[in-house]
């Protein structure tokens, strides 16, 4: 959109959502009418740096003060990487573990899971010191009946030889049969909190009251290891509000939905993986919008390329997630991550074959092209060497990349090789689409869809010059590219629903199970989310409680979740849409129609709308004519030598408008390579969508 045409702000307020990435922290920001977008580089040693500048630059466009702009933000939704980066880089607090007596190694043995380290099979990251974890003398049987009530005064001694003798900064409590009676825990607990105050507790049977006790009590030990991991977004709250901002933070949780600052503390790992989970949403939402509800989701972001499934418009979610072989009991959203993004490093490996990441340059030193110090080729070097990239109108223009870095690296690469820097650069750009191919085809398959069903979006910085490949040879036959494609999981953010749930143990078979008993249970729950949400600040006309159940084959692992009908519990209703669903994610031959079934929970969810950012519909269309390119740009389509390609300008396409590949789109913080072979449209919501052949190129 050119400068004449450049949205003006409307009379309502701002919604904000920010994404705090590896490399860039990206920003959107609607208020109903327009939308704008900005990157700013991250800070890893200050995070709310790139926050704030992120808000700078947006409110200079609008034409604002900061703190005129910030006045008048109505949601202000952030996405974070520092839960995750504390378990990532192991830095969490030192935390210690009151667990049943005889189950002190429940942790450790971590269900006998094993991760590959630099080729050798080893147990996962520990997160707490085995000295640091306490057997308690306590017992309650499977029944829930206390064998052994607990002693308190032993407990309150073993708590202050724990916070006296070995300094720990938070405590997790996890006792083996709590889900079912949690007096024991809840009596440790509450002396606990009144006797050290200052002590952060975690109680497992709290957070999550299920079966499965290393799941359980793994999410006490996550939860006060990185007890101190938002201290950083509570400094950002503090800065945000002396420089205007009235409404509360929303952080985006691993669900796709946002929790309050005080609800994150509670449990920091509803945090895990939130920015890729904000994208989904937004992605689900776009292609519901769309008419194209089966789709796979690729950001490819500066770290990474994380891929996503929406089925019937609604992002697929697994119960539990992993993180470095530890099992994380989180609902989330389910996604699949392999270390290829724009700061990806390319490297030589002992049998001298060229490889690309998963270690990245991020945002310091950056890619050889940034010119902040990087030396290393990434695959953002190699695209500028190939041409897919504008070094002069990088990021808006507000960065210029230079080439000569980028080449010099590719070069210093390509002598280990015995490859010209062009050549480099083009394995590079190969390898990283052939590594993106497999995982795209890995996860439709392993979710049960037929490739040629479905749609590939593409959104993060650098997804756009490689999804219609990857689409291609994915045999997927369309792509689209959402408007802000750069920064759709900051969309994301600013268009959540606030979300929250509570979920209670079932385990029992389906047909001894009581249908008037069940409802009354989740009826309860419901109320109890209900409340929750409302304490999160969404007045009753913005709440909805929706309800479901775990259901498995009997003594399989897991489980599948099956949606009902308000508090309803009808067995023979529930079998069949748990087979339903079942064959449809593992195949019909896996589904045995007769075979018994079993409740592992039951759960309330419940959502909260406030004020959010939307997509504005433009109704321009081009009056006669065809779109005519800006420029045109040498760029190697092939490793045989470059091409003359015409470059369009995304802003200066109208709805209607038709390119024909090969074909650059141009947008302010990103592009979108059109293959030979792919024709690309602008949608009236300002999606791209391409349509592309397998031989597309």
């Amino acid at each position: 959109m050119s400068a004449s045409q450049a949205p003006q702000p409307a009379a309502g307020g701002f919604s904000i959502g920010i994404d705090v990435g590896g490399t860039f922290t990206d920003l959107a920001v609607g208020d109903g009418v327009s939308l704008w977008r900005a990157k700013s580089p991250t800070d890893p040693e200050n995070f709310g740096r790139g926050v704030l500048g992120a808000c700078r630059l947006v409110a200079a466009e609008i034409g604002l003060e900061l703190e005129d702009f910030l006045g008048r933000v109505e949601r202000f939704g952030l996405g974070t990487t520092a839960v995750t980066n504390a378990l990532v880089e192991k830095h969490g607090v030192r935390a210690g573990l009151l667990t049943t007596r005889g189950f002190e190694d429940t942790v450790e043995m971590a269900r006998s899971r094993r991760v590959s380290v630099e080729g050798y099979l080893v147990p996962p990251w520990t997160p707490i010191q085995r000295g640091d974890v306490v057997g308690v003398a306590e017992r309650v049987d499977r029944d829930g009946n206390i064998l052994v009530e607990v002693d308190i005064d032993e407990v309150r001694a073993s708590v202050r030889d724990l916070v006296d003798n070995h300094q720990i900064e938070a405590l997790a409590v996890s006792f083996l049969w709590s889900f079912k009676n949690p007096a024991n825990e809840r009596a440790v607990v509450e002396m606990v909190r009144a006797e050290f105050p200052d002590l952060p507790v975690f109680s497992g049977v709290e957070l999550h009251p299920s079966i499965r006790e290393y799941e359980r009590t793994l999410v006490a030990v996550l939860n006060a290891v990185t007890s101190t991991a938002l201290d950083g977004i509570e400094a950002l709250a503090a800065e945000l509000a002396s420089s205007g901002l009235r409404v509360p933070l929303l952080l985006l949780q691993t669900s796709g939905g946002t929790v309050t600052l005080a609800e994150a503390r509670r449990s920091p790992i509803v945090l895990v993986a939130s920015g890729p989970a904000a994208g989904v949403m937004a992605a689900a939402e776009i292609c519901v919008a769309e008419g194209l509800p089966d789709a796979i989701c690729g950001d490819m972001g500066g770290t990474s390329f994380d891929l996503a499934v929406i089925a019937d418009g609604q992002p697929q979610r697994s119960e539990r997630g992993e993180l470095h072989g530890m099992i994380l009991a989180q609902p989330r959203v389910d996604t699949l991550s392999i270390g290829s993004g724009g700061g990806s490093i390319a490297w030589v490996d002992g049998r001298g074959l060229l490889r690309v990441g998963p270690r990245s340059a991020r945002a310091k030193p950056g890619p050889a092209c940034y010119g902040n110090g990087g030396t290393e080729a990434t695959i953002t070097d190699a695209l500028v060497v190939l041409g897919f990239i504008d070094p002069s109108s990088f990021v808006g223009g507000t960065m210029t990349l230079d080439r000569d870095a980028a080449l010099q690296a590719c070069a210093r690469l390509g002598e280990k090789l015995g490859l010209s820097a062009e050549e480099t650069a083009w394995g590079i750009r190969e390898i990283a689409l052939a590594e993106m191919v497999k995982a795209t085809r890995l996860h439709a398959g392993s979710s049960g869809l037929d490739p040629r069903d479905l749609t590939l979006v593409s959104y993060g910085g650098s997804g756009g010059l490689f999804t219609a490949s990857i689409a291609a040879q994915a045999n997927i036959p369309r792509m689209i590219a959402p408007p802000a494609a750069s920064v759709l999981s900051a969309f994301g953010a600013a268009s959540a629903d606030v979300r929250r749930q509570r979920i209670r143990s079932a385990d029992s078979l389906l047909d001894k199970i009581e249908p008037e008993e069940v409802s009354t249970l989740l009826k309860e729950l419901g109320e109890a989310v209900w409340r929750d949400v409302g304490d999160d600040g969404v007045p009753e006309d913005g709440r909805t409680v929706t309800y479901d159940v775990g259901v498995r084959f009997f003594r399989q692992t897991s489980e599948v979740s099956v949606t009902l009908d308000g508090t309803t519990f009808d067995p023979e209703v529930v079998r069949e849409e748990f087979l339903q669903r079942y064959a449809a994610r593992y195949g019909a031959g896996a589904a045995g129609r007769n075979a018994q079934l079993e409740v592992t929970f039951l759960r309330a969810v419940a959502t909260g709308q406030l004020p959010r950012a939307t997509f504005p519909v433009d109704e321009r269309r081009r009056e006669q004519g065809a779109p005519e390119p800006a420029s045109h740009r040498e760029v190697y389509l092939s490793r045989d030598g470059r091409e003359s390609v015409p470059c369009y300008r995304t802003t200066e396409l109208l709805p209607g408008d038709v390119v024909t590949g090969p074909a650059l789109a141009d947008d302010v913080d990103t592009t979108v390579f059109v293959p030979r072979g792919a024709t690309l449209t602008m949608s009236e919501r300002r999606t791209l969508r391409l349509e592309v052949r397998s031989d597309a190129s």
